[in-house]
């Protein structure tokens, strides 16, 4: 732990990172202290690229400045406590450190048997504090737990409408049926200049497009790769979801576009590149998918792809269906399709 006094050089590697600290979403959650260091950070990182020349390689310009820190540099010195000195009361650490307390005393207040009090804590918190659906479903959730002992069913309808809001809590006993994507009266490129609209300029929209395409390659993890697909499937104006995630059956993920056409996909992000073959648990895994689908959607149009490395299927596995593969090339044709497509919309957008 750093002393007000202490000072340290901490790099911040990889896009996951850089989006999370650039990103308004996620920066909120951060104290006015650390905001301010984080904006020396970038402007120092600004500083060596302007530093570059031919003479001047990146990691000279980069030592040059680790040096000035280490070395407690006058001017460094000073330049550190004139931006820190321009920090201003953010009313958004008043909300967090309001929000903390209820959450300690919800949890004193378990831990000495007052459920009731327990939970009329983080209902307050519900209330107030809650800025999404995300974030309602978090407290909705913890608010079961303190019902639990309670009553078993409200706290079970608690926990359906935390899952209902945020597909990553814990799913409820009972009480949750697959509901099917339908693509009705909706028109798809008005749902994708809704999704621009999220984000507040260019910068934090091409940050999250990125961060979102960097996680579509293999030797990405399972989790990180089918959260990138579905949030690309938004990017595009589908429908999106992940079944196997969200409903422990189905699919990795699963698109609805217009006139209800829709792409089931199962990915194979962590299958080595080198792989020769799609093997016998691959190809049944894809084939009871496929009948997943039948059973929920009937005769509905549909594209079963399979993202892997490789197209050749093992002797011992076959499909069911029509499958086509997506493999490394076409992998990187669809990153620059839709970076092109998205950079090109926001063109449209600024020119109206």
């Amino acid at each position: 732990m750093l002393g007000e006094k202490d000072y340290a050089i901490i790099f911040l590697v990889g896009s996951d990172l850089v989006k999370f600290i650039k990103s308004s979403r996620t920066s909120k959650y951060f104290s006015s202290q650390t905001k301010k260091q984080l904006e020396i950070g970038l402007e120092i990182a600004e500083m060596a690229v302007e530093e570059l020349s031919d003479k001047n390689e990146p990691m000279d310009a980069l030592k040059s400045l680790m040096r000035q820190l280490l070395q407690r540099d006058e001017g460094w010195k000073e330049f550190y406590k004139e931006e820190m000195n321009k920090i201003s009361s953010d009313d958004n650490d008043s909300k967090i450190y309001e929000t903390l307390v209820l959450e300690r005393k919800a949890a004193v207040s378990n831990y000495a048997g007052d459920y009731e009090k327990a939970s009329e804590s983080i209902q307050k918190i519900i209330d107030n504090f809650c800025n999404d659906d995300g974030e309602r479903g978090w407290y909705l959730q913890l608010l079961a737990r303190y019902k639990y002992l309670d009553s078993k069913i409200d706290s079970n309808t608690l926990q359906k409408s935390a899952f209902l809001k945020n597909r990553e809590l814990l799913k409820p006993k009972e009480g949750i049926n697959y509901k099917k994507l339908e693509y009705i009266n909706e028109n798809r490129i008005q749902r994708i200049l809704e999704y621009l609209k999220g984000y507040p300029n260019y910068q934090e929209l091409m940050l999250n497009v990125e961060g979102v395409l960097g996680d579509l390659e293999f030797g990405t993890s399972a989790e990180k790769f089918e959260s990138a697909l579905k949030e690309l499937g938004l990017m595009l104006g589908f429908l999106s979801e992940r079944p196997d995630k969200e409903f422990k059956k189905g699919p990795d993920n699963l698109w609805c576009g217009v006139s209800n056409q829709y792409f089931i996909f199962e990915c194979k992000s962590e299958v080595n590149v080198d792989r020769q073959d799609i093997n016998k648990y691959e190809a049944g895994q894809m084939n009871t998918h496929c009948a997943w689908f039948e059973g929920q959607y009937g005769e509905a149009k549909v594209k079963r792809i399979l993202i892997i490395p490789t197209k050749n299927l093992s002797y011992h596995g076959d499909f069911t269906h029509d499958v086509e593969i997506m493999r490394r090339g076409t992998l990187k044709n669809l990153r620059q399709n839709v970076r092109s497509f998205l950079k090109s919309l926001v063109n449209m957008r600024s020119n109206q």
